[in-house]
């Protein structure tokens, strides 16, 4: 039985132009036959099909009694006019893109800053002021680059939703991943769950990367939390089979042995058939931040609170402190406010305060404040040093965590 022979197709034959074909007002453009005249292009590069072409088209018109020479000429001059135009048309393309790269560029450093989206025509109306100054010729240009609050809104959604693919794409060549998760309140008494992410790839590279930020608004029990992080996960189409660590900011809500966030999220995998070990790891930064709690510190960290809270909370003491640290030339002129609310401004705090301990000895005893024996004693000095150097290491990792 012969084998079946397919039909042979003209147009996938790679045939060449041949420069012979100019004579019928045809030039090669794009891989493609095209009419100098009408700019038609024809199917397949054949002879057959462009003399077609002009025995139908432009057979009457003015060209056909043009002379070989004269022919020949407007040829030449057709096909500058047609690379005149493609030029002119990529030129205004990529102007087109400049300027749209441009507002893209604006609207990311105002999401960037937290800057509200009416800024965009406050900065293009600062620019254009510039421009008038100095280029008054590319004022064009510049006016063309939207900035409108909805041009901003939208430049920042779609920026946001490749963002959002990219980091769906990345999830889905994780070898391995954890989840880490820490659970706060804002400004407005709304529960904020930040979830974080770090995979790693077949490659063995590293990604640490933002995942989601759920807004709790009603309870914040464990089972709410894990609620919103399976949703999460079901958004980034993350596979638990891969799951390896959980690591929480140590509340109850998280740590619960039967009924924590990290408990339920493992108990879930393994009712799914998930049988890979699950580590659940808690922040150690809180247990840390007990430090300044231990018997021979709390003294410590009580007279520094006592003294600062003397000079910063009367307005007198506060400017003749800034006074005294003036003529004495200090690096910083000023204390910092203690919160016990925000124990990660601790390290900040005693910071300040060793590095001003003369001025603060010398402004005690001037003005008879309680604290100015401590601050002569050098037993306590040195425990001073001490404190201030485990809350700047604690912040230090806070930030790298």
């Amino acid at each position: 039985m012969s084998a079946i022979v397919k039909k042979r197709k003209v147009d996938l034959e790679c045939r060449a132009f041949n420069p012979e074909w100019e004579k019928y007002f045809f030039t090669e453009r794009f891989g493609q036959a095209q009419c100098l005249i009408c700019l038609k292009t024809v199917a397949v590069l054949k002879e057959y099909n462009m003399r077609r072409h002009w025995e139908t088209q432009h057979q009457a018109s003015s060209f056909a009694s043009m002379s070989a020479a004269e022919r020949k000429e407007a040829i030449v001059k057709l096909s500058g006019n047609l690379q005149k135009s493609t030029s002119l048309f990529r030129k205004q393309t990529t102007e087109a893109d400049k300027v749209t790269n441009a507002s893209y560029e604006v609207s990311r450093l105002l999401a960037r800053r937290m800057k509200p989206f009416t800024d965009g025509d406050f900065i293009k109306e600062c620019i254009m002021v510039v421009i008038d100054s100095l280029c008054p010729e590319k004022r064009s240009a510049f006016e063309s680059v939207s900035l409108s609050p909805r041009t901003v809104c939208r430049r920042i959604e779609e920026m946001s939703d490749s963002v959002n693919d990219s980091l769906k794409n990345c999830c889905s060549n994780f070898y391995a991943f954890s989840l880490a998760l820490d659970e706060s309140t804002d400004m407005k008494d709304t529960a904020q769950l930040a979830i974080f992410i770090r995979g790693v790839i077949a490659a063995l590279q590293v990604y640490e990367e933002f995942l989601q930020f759920v807004p709790l608004h009603g309870t914040t029990t464990g089972q709410d939390i894990f609620d919103a992080v399976l949703q999460c996960v079901k958004q980034h189409s993350l596979d638990l089979s891969r799951l390896v660590c959980v690591t929480t900011d140590g509340a109850p809500a998280m740590t619960g042995k039967k009924k924590g966030a990290a408990s339920l999220l493992v108990c879930h995998c393994e009712v799914a058939g998930h049988t890979q070990p699950i580590h659940k790891v808690h922040c150690i930064i809180h247990q840390e931040s007990l430090c300044s709690k231990s018997a021979n510190l709390t003294d410590v960290m009580s007279v520094v609170v006592k003294v600062v809270n003397s000079i910063l909370s009367r307005s007198l003491n506060h400017r003749q402190f800034q006074a005294l640290t003036d003529e004495v030339n200090v690096h910083y002129g000023d204390l910092l406010y203690f919160c016990e609310v925000r124990w990660l401004s601790h390290g900040a705090m005693l910071f300040r305060v060793c590095d001003l301990q003369q001025e603060i000895a010398t402004f005690l005893r001037q003005k008879n404040l309680p604290g100015a024996d401590h601050f002569s004693n050098p037993q306590w000095l040195a425990r001073l040093a001490l404190l201030t150097d485990i809350t700047t290491h604690l912040n230090d990792l806070n930030v790298k965590l």
